[in-house]
């Protein structure tokens, strides 16, 4: 796993819109990268195996540059409190 720091400068360096968030939650088999905003938000599970196959960086880029997307607009309501929208991020 990265060292948090530099995690947090990578979200930083997105430079994402007032009001957003982004938090990354361990799961058994990676990371939940979620973007939340008022009531909505939307997440990213980056699986264990994509960092393998396409390296760390260029996965985490790859996620937060989707994430960056998504925080432009409108973002899909909570189905429930804490229950997000969520793509999955394989390796091939």
């Amino acid at each position: 796993m990265p060292d948090p720091v530099d995690l947090q400068a990578q979200v930083e360096r997105e430079r994402f819109p007032d009001g957003t968030r982004v938090t990354v939650l361990p799961e058994p088999d990676g990371r939940v990268f979620r973007l939340t905003r008022a009531e909505g938000g939307v997440e990213i599970l980056l699986t264990d195996e994509a960092v393998r196959m396409y390296g760390e960086g260029p996965s985490v880029a790859l996620v937060l540059g989707r994430l960056r997307e998504w925080a432009e607009g409108a973002l899909p309501a909570a189905q429930a409190p804490g229950v997000y929208e969520r793509q999955v991020f394989v390796g091939d």
